[in-house]
């Protein structure tokens, strides 16, 4: 009996974005809470961004790719085979130009 696919795992994820920029005014509350935003964004541009997450993704499909034959119906197979859909998704979001587009809307 097969596992049933995961619903997660056959959504279309929307694509983030800023199709519009508001003005605040100065005294409004959230104008406040952006600063507190900005060393978060830069963290996680870095992180996104940085060599460590590429290579791991090279790693992972170079093993997918030499186990294929062998473990293509093996559970921990197809575990890898979902966090590597994860991966495609995410660089196809292109969370790291939205971040940086977050990052210079922050006023300083």
């Amino acid at each position: 009996m097969a596992a049933p696919e995961a619903a997660w795992n056959r959504l279309e994820v929307p694509w983030p974005a800023s199709s519009a920029t508001v003005a605040l005014a100065a005294e409004h509350p959230a104008v406040r809470c952006l600063p507190a935003l900005r060393q978060p964004c830069a963290i996680a541009r870095k992180r996104l961004s940085g060599t460590g997450l590429a290579v791991e993704g090279r790693v992972l499909r170079a093993v997918l790719y030499v186990y294929h034959s062998r473990l293509l119906r093996h559970r921990p197979y197809l575990a890898l085979q979902q966090v590597e859909q994860c991966l495609k998704r995410l660089w196809k979001m292109n969370l790291v130009g939205c971040i940086e587009t977050l990052a210079e809307l922050i006023p300083k």
